[in-house]
């Protein structure tokens, strides 16, 4: 847990105020609505999931 919060405060400090207030709203949205309904993360984990794929093939496939 604690490697977890010092990545987020290590981003949130790379990112600056404005983009990190931003992204904390965003959270906490997201958030509100898989409370209200949950089956919202069976599709944000999916989304996650394939968009994990892609960047995993667009590394695959890109030669450095």
């Amino acid at each position: 847990m604690n490697n977890l919060l010092s990545a987020l405060a290590a981003m949130t400090q790379r990112l600056g105020h404005v983009v990190s207030i931003v992204l904390a709203a965003l959270l906490i949205i997201v958030g509100w609505l898989v409370i209200i309904n949950p089956a919202l993360l069976g599709w944000i984990v999916g989304l996650v999931l394939i968009l994990v794929g892609v960047a995993v093939l667009a590394g695959v496939f890109t030669q450095r």
